[in-house]
């Protein structure tokens, strides 16, 4: 079945504000055939002189649960103003990395095109050996979670906060990672996309706007769990009452209720709304949110008798489909034995594979295959020790004690060096079974 595609010819911008010369906002040229859009626009500067400015987009991007999810989050958590300068931010490598690779696939945007920094909640601290620490296990931190190169980091890798009172980071603090993009068109493609997406989501498939909200609540909510007065909510951040209202129209649609509060928040209160995100797993995309969320629900008394959670006999929601089963073991069985190139070829996780070679007996966890092997190497090993030992008398009958103190060495040295290779022989058996 051939998949959705969303045309990116329908977001491109009229215009485009310019950040240089005379600041004057310019015509934007486009050009595109099946494969590619092309923009430029001219800027003009003093002394007559001019500018062009090009940037090329893929024509079309895959209308998937995974680019309305990141939709969401760069709706929550990207920039959206004129500066010429693509920001997005989030505190959770986990989110970080999504969005990055969603990039990488939809928009073929490099990694290393990122430029980034660490902002933190704290003071800059004054004793520098707590603050080459703090900032030494930060960078290592985000440099290992998302491999983004150092040399793109900025000159000042970490930023500190003045208007707080925290003087030191919490140790489960690692900060807030910021990546951006300074390309003039690239930013106005984006806000223009973005723009054009949140205003007309309520027209999507329901399924594409769960997964759009996903992204807002990932990026945008808290949850509120107050023991004292059993106050359990979650309420999305939103600073525009445009943005209010779509937002509580798209919850509408997905059958949970919420109210506007003050100048910026969106509520989402009571028993059958919040047990309605939960059903839904709009939580999930933030492990960090997610986890406070269940905790929150697991206050409510009774939630057996509403789901399914929390009584250890729910459908693991990550169950890999029936049909992905099979192909996997269509291919385990054709030859193909490394669940690496299982996975690439099905375009599923290493683990997935894993996953269901070990439910089927095959592969890297079948316990029959290892079991065989392992009994195979113990009964060669305790074959070798007689066999050897049979050899050693033959060959030494009749031989003098000389002779034999001599030579006794040797046939030490060559059965272990016998007896090593067999083992690793079957470790490599081992080895090409699982990887």
């Amino acid at each position: 079945m051939q998949k959705e595609l969303v045309d990116l010819k329908d977001f491109i911008p009229k215009t485009i504000i310019c950040h240089e010369g005379k600041g004057q906002e310019a015509q934007l040229n486009s050009a595109f055939d099946n494969e590619f859009i092309h923009l430029s626009y001219i800027v003009s500067l003093y002394n007559d002189s001019w500018r062009e400015h090009s940037f090329v987009f893929p024509r079309a991007i895959s209308k998937s649960k995974e680019t309305f999810e990141v939709l969401g989050l760069l709706q929550a958590e990207g920039s959206k103003t004129q500066r010429g300068c693509f920001t997005f931010c989030n505190h959770e490598y986990a989110i970080v990395n999504k969005v990055i690779k969603w990039f990488e696939k939809e928009l073929k945007f490099n990694k290393e095109n990122w430029r980034w920094y660490i902002k933190v909640n704290i003071n800059e601290p004054e004793e520098l050996d707590y603050k080459k620490e703090i900032e030494s296990k930060l960078i290592d931190y985000w440099t290992r979670k998302t491999n983004l190169p150092l040399n793109k980091a900025y000159p000042k890798i970490i930023t500190y906060i003045i208007n707080t009172k925290n003087k030191n980071l919490k140790f489960y603090d690692k900060g807030t990672l910021i990546i951006e993009y300074k390309n003039n068109l690239f930013n106005n493609f984006i806000i223009n996309l973005l723009k054009i997406i949140t205003l007309n989501i309520e027209q999507q498939k329901e399924e594409l706007i769960l997964y759009f909200m996903k992204g807002i609540i990932a990026g945008e909510s808290n949850v509120e769990c107050y023991l004292p007065d059993k106050r359990y909510r979650v309420y999305i951040t939103a600073s525009k009452d445009s943005e209010r209202d779509i937002f509580k129209e798209c919850l509408n649609k997905l059958s949970i209720k919420s109210k506007k509060y003050c100048d910026d928040l969106l509520i989402i209160s009571e028993r059958k709304n919040l047990v309605k995100l939960l059903k839904l797993r709009l939580m999930t995309l933030s492990p960090e949110k997610y986890n406070k969320f269940l905790y929150m629900m697991q206050q409510y008394p009774n939630l057996s008798n509403e789901t399914d959670y929390f009584t250890g006999k729910r459908y693991p929601w990550n169950k890999s489909p029936k049909e992905k089963i099979n192909q996997t073991l269509e291919l385990y069985s054709s030859g193909l034995t490394k669940t690496k190139d299982i996975a690439e070829k099905l375009g599923i996780s290493v683990i997935k594979v894993q996953r269901i070679l070990k439910e089927n007996n095959l592969g890297e966890i079948g316990h029959g295959g290892i079991f065989t092997l392992l009994f195979s190497l113990v009964l060669t090993i305790i074959t070798l020790i007689p066999l050897f030992s049979f050899i050693y008398q033959f060959f030494m009958k009749n031989k003098s004690e000389e002779f034999k103190r001599k030579y006794y060495i040797f046939f030490v040295i060559l059965n272990s060096f016998l007896s090593i290779a067999y083992i690793l022989s079957y470790f490599f058996v081992l080895k090409n079974i699982t990887m």
